[in-house]
């Protein structure tokens, strides 16, 4: 596949999950510097509607240069709202298919569940 997914990195010892940074090669932590383990997020339809966004967005805003039309210029705003919000929803759908794949020790259950964690 051409696209890549997404991923998590859960560091063990400050007990926190980040979305892995697009520039980072190896699965470390940012905050410590230790080894994380990486989660991979499988993509969804969510995920290729925000890539087709990102394309034809563009497109409609190069329409409304070449033309004029003040539709295209709206038609593309509300293309950019879509597109934030299905990126935030994806990003939520994306924590919590991490937390779910976690494995958690049992001396660690009262630290996620401060955090709002189940």
């Amino acid at each position: 596949m051409f696209l890549q997914c997404v991923k998590y990195l859960y560091c063990p010892r400050c007990k926190e999950l980040r979305v892995k940074p697009w520039y980072a090669i190896a699965n470390k932590c940012q905050r410590c510097f230790g080894v994380a383990t990486p989660i991979n997020i499988p993509p969804n339809w969510m995920t290729y509607m925000t890539y087709v966004l990102y394309v034809v967005v563009p497109a409609m805003i190069l329409v409304y240069v070449t033309n004029d039309d003040k539709t295209w210029l709206y038609a593309s705003l509300v293309g950019l709202v879509i597109m934030f919000m299905l990126t935030f929803a994806d990003q939520a759908r994306g924590a919590a298919y991490a937390r779910s794949k976690l494995k958690v020790a049992g001396s660690d259950l009262d630290d996620f569940r401060r955090r709002g964690w189940t």
